[in-house]
């Protein structure tokens, strides 16, 4: 809730502001929107325009600090803008400026890539995994956890496998692996980058000691 200490806000800068969060939060596509609304822009001055952005402009920055980055795009726009995996393709890694930030999983019936951030792991969309899992993943907390991606449309079941819809981060590279791959995994030796450098090499974590998921 913003409040003016001046009482000058109008419903039009409600509005306003209703519209500009709701299409902010939905790009940045880190928490569902619980209620409906979709907001309308109204018409809206110029003057008046800027002085909304101002202010939400002051809440995001606020709303961060406190650790609820709502807005915030969980990928930051990339100097090149590497190809989409289609089901039927098979991702080349192709040479960016910031080409060691991004990380694969492949493998028989995996085809995944991934930006590591200062937040984790995000996987991202278009990425897919295998559908059928080991019997002691299915034992593991973590096999519920994937099904709840699968009921929730984060993940997409076509076929044999298990399809990103949309980027999705991951505080844990192990987690990550495990769902694409449906078994015991250590992320951070089971993503790559283009080279074959493991993420935990990458990030200086090579030995890492975090457990395997799903073991």
């Amino acid at each position: 809730m913003a409040l003016s200490l001046t009482q000058s806000l109008t419903l039009t800068h409600a509005y306003y502001l209703e519209w500009l969060s709701i299409t902010r939060a939905a790009k940045a596509q880190r928490f569902e929107l619980d209620n409906g609304t979709i907001g309308t822009k109204p018409h809206t001055p110029p003057a008046m325009e800027a002085e909304c952005r101002e202010i939400f402009e002051t809440f995001d920055i606020l709303l961060t600090t406190l650790g609820y980055p709502l807005f915030d795009p969980l990928i930051r726009a990339r100097v090149v803008q590497s190809p989409v995996i289609t089901l039927h393709d098979t991702y080349n890694p192709v040479a960016s400026e910031d080409a060691e930030q991004e990380f694969y999983c492949v493998a028989a019936g995996v085809n995944a890539r991934a930006r590591y951030t200062e937040e984790g792991l995000v996987v991202l969309a278009g990425s897919y995994g295998r559908l059928e899992v080991l019997n002691s993943f299915l034992k593991h907390h973590y096999s519920q956890k994937r099904q709840d991606l699968i009921d929730q449309g984060i993940l997409k079941v076509e076929g044999s496998r298990i399809i990103y819809t949309r980027d999705t981060l991951y505080k844990s590279p192990s987690s990550s692996a495990a769902y694409l791959l449906g078994r015991s995994a250590n992320g951070w030796f089971e993503w790559k980058n283009s080279v074959g450098v493991s993420l935990g090499q990458a990030m200086g974590r090579y030995g890492s000691t975090e457990e395997s998921v799903a073991e």
